[in-house]
């Protein structure tokens, strides 16, 4: 992952993405430009999960050791980037006339939108997006996620045979670091660095038939007891590295979902608009009608709890939280089946 150099020379910058790997790679280099290791004990704040802006404003208030920088870290700052007409005027004018001697990286493990009355869309981080200090790190669509595969098979040495890329993108959904990790495993087991569609099958975490969209299916028809025991085999199989891909296929049926209501929001109604919103491909567009019907469901209130929810279980899953992985996709099964089940 490339980092541009306009967002690591910010002095007050945002990250913001649903790729973890990659939001991690751009904080650590962020920091690496801006903390001075000899000084980090003394000169680094991070601040507390879900702070208030006083918070932050006190951090950066606060003196550092003669000669160092005082750099402030908000590590989960989705709070204070919701709503950009509550920035209080206080915060409002340090943003955009910052303290000497000060840093600050916001991180948003959400994606932000720079549409109307969002916070990208308004003062002052409109002109940090135009300036090249707000960096995103999201999920790839189908097709760069495929070329993504590719360019890092590349990288390894690995020769795919055809359709290696498009299934992995298919299966494991957008995301950069899962993507990479699966490779990886892959390097590993293949001989003579060739990849097959069977070897794929194999490292995939056994769901029905081989079928990886088994869990996903089971939820979405509202089969709770089907998702629940598929979920459970997942998990006995592949302990390390199915609750991540399982992840990767929800956050990837709840962003479609948000997107559809962005895309709503805008009053965008032709369906081959709505379909390219969600990211999703002519041969795909049956698909629409379905998150359509979801999200009349469950509202816009109901899509943005699901989204909370996601992120959540994705601290979980990387030990930010105190619950463990069996628990919190447990709960996101349940929330995700009365979400997408069929009402008689």
């Amino acid at each position: 992952m490339t980092i541009p150099e306009a967002f690591l020379r910010a002095e007050y910058a945002l990250l913001h993405g649903e790729d973890s790997e990659g939001r991690r790679s751009a904080l650590e280099a962020w920091k690496a430009r801006h903390v001075d290791p000899e000084w980090a004990d003394f000169s680094l704040l991070v601040c507390a999960e879900g702070c208030p802006w006083a918070e932050v404003q006190n951090a950066l208030m606060e003196s550092a050791p003669l000669g160092a920088m005082r750099v402030v870290l908000v590590p989960q700052a989705e709070n204070l980037l919701e709503k950009p007409k509550e920035l209080p005027p206080t915060i409002k004018a340090l943003l955009e006339r910052p303290l000497p001697d000060t840093r600050l990286l916001l991180v948003s493990r959400t994606p932000l939108s720079a549409g109307p009355g969002r916070i990208l869309g308004a003062k002052p981080f409109n002109e940090w997006l135009q300036q090249g200090r707000v960096l995103k790190v999201g999920a790839l669509e189908e097709k760069e996620a495929q070329g993504y595969v590719e360019a890092q098979a590349q990288l390894l040495g690995l020769k795919l045979e055809a359709g290696v890329a498009a299934r992995l993108a298919a299966r494991l959904g957008g995301i950069p670091g899962i993507l990479k990790r699966t490779l990886e495993v892959l390097e590993l087991l293949a001989e003579n660095h060739r990849v097959s569609t069977e070897m794929v099958d194999q490292i995939s975490f056994r769901l029905g038939e081989q079928n990886a969209f088994a869990w996903s299916q089971a939820w979405q028809k509202g089969q709770l007891a089907q998702a629940l025991a598929t979920l459970r085999v997942a998990l006995e199989d592949d302990p390390s590295g199915a609750p991540l891909m399982m992840l990767g296929q929800a956050r990837r049926e709840v962003d479609r979902l948000c997107r559809l209501l962005e895309a709503r929001a805008k009053g965008v109604k032709a369906p081959q608009e709505l379909a390219a919103a969600l990211g999703l491909n002519p041969r795909q567009g049956f698909l629409l009608e379905g998150y359509g019907r979801v999200l009349d469901r469950v509202k816009p209130a109901g899509a943005v709890r699901l989204l909370r929810l996601v992120n959540q279980v994705d601290l979980d899953l990387k030990g930010l939280a105190l619950s463990g992985g069996r628990t919190p996709l447990v709960s996101l099964t349940l929330s995700l089946c009365r979400a997408w089940v069929q009402q008689p």
